[in-house]
């Protein structure tokens, strides 16, 4: 078992280290050692949190193809250019909010240049407002309720009767948290921009260019993306409504060897279909189309998610149901 736990790791490792697809990669490499060379039974991918963050992710992706997150993004660079002198404290939780509304972290690119403006126009370091917009991103992630993370949670804990609304009520309160302390630890750090001879050289030099390209819709572009995030929002509401309300969820019959069978939707089938019909409707309405979501950086992103989930898990779950016993065992002597 020790051999086996060392073999996982080191291609956790050996994953880390090659970025992107190479940790979904490596873990299959260390799977079919395990399976094919120690003998043990391969486990199962996460069927249901990879058909969640797909289905996510293509809604996402097609939001983004009508124009809803580059507008959305420039609401919150709006925002942040109203109160420049306050931009270390406003920069981390527009960050936080827009990265909790639009559930990916890809946003935060085109932030980064407004940040930097507003910034250096008020005389203070940007490295401050944007060392904390970098977390706060992080914690908005892992916050949203449509976010790979959080649908991840979701589906591992569901068999655990840890519903969606259980997670968002700690992670939340706890990001929010620690966005807030680590915005009072770097708010008076280092000189003002003023007074800094680095950076005054660096301007006289013409090596500092602080402004930052600003997106503008109009017409029917404008039309399509308000619509595309007006939609998107919405279904996340929707989501965050079944998860708090479970009886909303639809009962349903199934007729089966001459006697009925009753059921109801599951959270994680719920966000499915939900998020799969959201990018259905943003196509349709919205003319989002197929080629340009498929090929934009939100997919991309989705799918070296999805590929690294289902090569490192899994592996993990191929070693653990070839180890359950002394796993569990170990366990139980500890609790006891």
């Amino acid at each position: 078992m020790w051999i086996e736990l060392i073999l996982l790791l080191a291609c956790i490792v050996l994953g880390a280290r090659l970025g992107g697809i190479g940790l979904g990669a490596a873990g299959g490499i260390g799977l079919v050692i395990l399976v094919f060379g120690f003998g043990l039974p391969p486990g199962s991918p996460p069927t249901v949190v990879l058909g969640m963050i797909i289905a996510v992710i293509t809604a996402l992706a097609a939001m983004q193809a009508a124009g809803g997150l580059d507008y959305l993004v420039s609401l919150a660079g709006k925002v942040m250019r109203k109160k420049p002198a306050y931009i270390t404290f406003v920069a981390p939780f527009v960050t936080y909010l827009l990265v909790f509304a639009s559930g990916t972290q890809h946003v935060i690119y085109a932030l980064m240049p407004v940040i930097v403006e507003v910034a250096a126009k008020a005389d203070i370091r940007p490295e401050r407002p944007l060392s904390m917009s970098v977390i706060a991103s992080q914690g908005g992630l892992i916050a949203s309720p449509i976010s790979a993370a959080t649908v991840a949670m979701v589906g591992a804990l569901g068999s655990l009767q840890v519903s969606l609304v259980d997670i968002l009520l700690v992670i939340i309160p706890a990001t929010l948290m620690g966005v807030t302390v680590g915005i009072l630890s770097v708010a008076w750090r280092g000189k003002k921009l003023s007074e800094d001879p680095v950076f005054l050289e660096r301007v006289k030099n013409g090596q500092v260019n602080i402004k930052a390209e600003a997106t503008s819709f109009a017409g029917e572009a404008l039309r399509n993306a308000r619509g595309s995030l007006a939609l998107f929002l919405l279904a996340m509401v929707a989501v965050v409504v079944l998860g708090i309300f479970p009886d909303l969820r639809p009962h349903y019959q199934v007729f089966a060897e001459g006697h009925t069978e009753m059921g109801q939707v599951e959270t994680g089938q719920a966000i499915m279909i939900v998020m799969l019909a959201t990018a259905g409707l943003i196509m349709v309405l919205f003319k989002a189309k197929p080629d340009e979501t498929v090929k934009n950086s939100i997919m991309r992103g989705g799918i070296v998610a999805v590929i690294s989930i289902l090569g490192v898990s899994w592996m993990g779950s191929s070693f653990f149901e070839g180890n359950r016993a002394e796993i569990v065992g170990g366990i139980s002597d500890i609790v006891r």
